[in-house]
């Protein structure tokens, strides 16, 4: 048999990208894997401290285990394309080894390759790796323009969301909570704005990691992450959705600009861009600049009607499942590889 398929190396975390890429290349009848590098790292790394130990002073073998692991995949799947999410796990040399097989080796990256803005963001893998991929696929313009500038031959590709990820249902006044929610870990820079706004009177119910750490305002209540049709049902049924973006893509969007409105959310968000290009302000989406017109906004949409902002929801996800679902970039990304 010769080569066919794309084998995409990454994670098998239950909320990847990885996963949802997998599932509509599948209905596209493409022969398709992942191989879950990531979470072979992660496993390790996480078993004992004096795994962590040795792996920050540079003398660990399990970056050569997942290089041999993802060695033996390539011979044994004989794809025609790899698709590297992100690449923290992979070595420059893997990627040359796997291209001397005659195989496209393309990278999609839903982080910054230049900023690094957290330990699972990016690492030297990823700074040494940029000149090496036939493609550099980005959701974002800045970091395009910055790939062309370097000679990478790159391409934008949007997030969006998964339209087959959860069984939609149309919220009830009864089911609606009127509050708003943010779902996303903690960072200093999210919890800045949402102290600055539960100062303000506004009551905000926050889902994610690491919450329980810090001293918050007694208008925020915190709880774990969601997943699955939960997550789903909790960007839904919140009056009003707060998205706030990270240093490296403050200009741009994120996984959670399409989330929302595929959900049936009313999302407010930084004013960029991205969003201005993608939605349109005030029927689909609320924008702000700064926390004030963001307060702004969030009186406005708590003192309409629930008729009316199921309106505005039902708007956006409308836009978002005629033009900005998975199945869309797929079909997008499938341009650029070679899969025939």
């Amino acid at each position: 048999m010769g080569q066919k398929g794309i084998l995409i190396l990454g994670s098998n975390h239950p909320a990847a990208l990885e996963l949802i890429y997998s599932r509509e290349l599948t209905k596209l009848a493409i022969r398709n894997k992942i191989l879950g590098i990531q979470n072979i790292f992660f496993a390790h790394y996480t078993k004992s401290v004096l795994n962590k130990i040795i792996f920050r002073l540079g003398i660990s073998k399990i970056e050569l285990k997942i290089q041999n692991i993802i060695k033996a995949e390539v011979l044994q799947f004989k794809p025609k394309t790899v698709l590297v999410f992100k690449g923290m796990e992979i070595k420059p040399t893997t990627l040359q080894w796997i291209k001397s097989k005659g195989i496209q080796v393309v990278n999609y990256n839903p982080d910054s390759p230049f900023i690094f803005s957290g330990i699972g963001s990016g690492n030297k893998n990823v700074t040494n790796s940029i000149t090496l991929f036939d493609y550099y696929f980005t959701y974002d313009k800045t970091i395009n323009k910055e790939l062309q500038d370097r000679a990478v031959k790159s391409e934008i590709i949007p997030f969006g969301f998964d339209s087959s990820g959860f069984k939609f249902k149309v919220l009830e006044e009864k089911n609606e909570i009127l509050k708003l929610c943010f779902l996303g870990n903690a960072d200093k820079f999210r919890i800045k704005i949402l102290q600055q706004l539960a100062q303000n009177g506004v009551k905000i119910d926050v889902y994610g990691e690491n919450w329980y750490s810090f001293n918050l305002h007694k208008n925020i209540s915190t709880f774990g992450p969601k997943y699955g049709q939960e997550f789903w049902s909790t960007l839904q049924k919140y009056a009003i959705q707060l998205n706030l973006l990270r240093p490296h893509n403050l200009d741009s969007h994120n996984m959670r600009s399409f989330d929302v409105l595929g959900a049936g959310g009313l999302m407010l968000a930084p004013r960029t861009s991205d969003h201005q290009t993608y939605f349109s302000e005030s029927s689909d989406v609320f924008l702000f600049s700064d926390v004030d017109e963001a307060f702004q906004h969030i009186r406005f949409i708590l003192h309409l009607s629930f008729s009316e902002r199921n309106k505005i929801r039902q708007a956006a996800r409308l836009k978002a499942k005629k033009q900005h679902t998975y199945t869309h970039r797929t079909l997008e990304l499938l341009k650029y590889l070679d899969v025939q």
